[in-house]
Formats: structure tokens, C-alpha cells, sequence
């Protein structure tokens, strides 16, 4: 979702309700919290920091040419689409995994380089919280597949 910087009073944030704990699963991170979280609650603003999109095709290029496989560069696993270039979240933003019954959807401020996560259903104590990365985001990442069953 993208919204107008008009509609936007908030500095980069995570909310207090939140910690990030191992995911051994996906040998990886994920974002959960210690309290209930309502429907519609902006729990986090995270900066992005905005590259070219083909400063992170070169890199992957590269690495294979170097004999590095794509699961070697973990970086191209927590970069956004972020208009017509790459994005790299900061704070938490990029911890958040995939599922396709998601429980929370990425708000896009692209006048302001940040990146907003909002529950879209009421998310309880110690829940992870999961956003949809969407097919394209699959697409994009050079034949990265869904590997777990989130």
C-alpha cells in the first residue's frame, strides 16, 4: 500500500510491544510480539536506504561469476522494490517474513524513503507477525522460491 507523505506524522519507530527472535526454520530472524496488538496498528517506521535496482543485479552477477551461489548473498534476502529502484529497510523492517495469510502489510511513504508496517488483523501475545512479500517480489529475486511453508 502507498500512502501520501501529507497523511504521515510519525518519526522512524519500533513499537515497544515488539522483539525479534530466531526462526530456526529459516535458519533466519522474524519479528513477534509480547503483547496484543489491535487491527490497524502502525507498529513500525523504518528509513530506506535507496539504491539503483541495478546495483544489486550487478552484485548478484558478480557473485556467480565468482562461483558464490544465491543462497551465499543473504543481503539480496531483506531488499524491497522501492519504485523503479532497490531499497534496503532499516530498523526491522526487513525481518519481517513471508506468508501468504499475512497478518500485516507494508505501507510505502516513497516521498520520504520510509517503510511502514501495519497489522491488518488483531495479533496476539507472542505472535509472529508476517507480511506478503507478493509474487513479484519472488519474481525479482533472480528465481528465489518459497521454501517454507509460512
Amino acid at each position: 500500500m502507498q500512502k501520501n507523505h501529507q497523511d504521515f506524522n510519525y518519526n522512524p519507530f519500533i513499537d515497544s510491544r515488539l522483539e525479534i527472535h530466531p526462526v530456526p526454520e529459516i535458519n533466519g530472524w522474524g519479528v513477534f510480539t509480547t503483547q496484543s496488538i489491535n487491527e490497524n496498528t502502525i507498529v513500525e517506521i523504518a528509513p530506506i536506504i535507496v539504491y539503483p535496482k541495478n546495483v544489486m543485479e550487478m552484485t548478484i552477477w558478480t557473485c556467480r561469476a565468482e562461483g558464490m551461489s544465491d543462497n551465499d548473498l543473504k543481503l539480496d534476502q531483506y531488499t524491497v522494490n522501492w519504485q523503479n529502484d532497490g531499497g534496503l529497510p532499516l530498523g526491522w523492517a526487513g525481518l519481517y517474513n513471508h506468508k501468504d495469510d499475512n497478518n500485516c502489510q507494508f505501507i510505502a511513504y516513497y516521498q520520504l524513503n520510509l517503510i511502514g508496517i501495519q497489522t491488518i488483523k488483531p495479533i496476539s501475545a507472542g505472535e509472529q507477525l508476517f507480511v506478503s512479500y507478493g509474487e513479484h517480489w519472488f519474481n525479482a529475486k533472480s528465481g528465489y522460491i518459497k521454501k517454507y511453508p509460512f
